[in-house]
């Protein structure tokens, strides 16, 4: 029995998805991957970039890694602590 995915997709279109999905070469599923992923960091840092206006691009990307990475794992590999600029 088939189990959906998603709640506001009809079956039927989510089994076309899925076998788009699935004809993709792992080259083109990595590429829409990647996209995604590079979407999300823009989204993030857009956000970032209107909480903190004044800040450096410099002191948005170390924010930005700490939101992924953890603030003690920033302040290890770059030495600064994001949360203290």
């Amino acid at each position: 029995m088939y189990e959906p995915q998603a709640r506001d997709t009809r079956e039927s279109d989510e089994k076309v998805q899925f076998e788009i999905l699935a004809r993709m070469s792992p080259a083109e599923k990595a590429r829409i991957v990647t996209d995604l992923t590079l979407a999300v960091q823009q989204l993030a840092f857009a956000g970032l970039r209107q909480q903190y206006p004044d800040a450096p691009d410099d002191e948005i990307w170390l924010r930005l890694a700490a939101r992924r990475l953890g603030r003690e794992t920033v302040r290890k590999v770059y030495g600064r602590d994001p949360g203290q600029e």
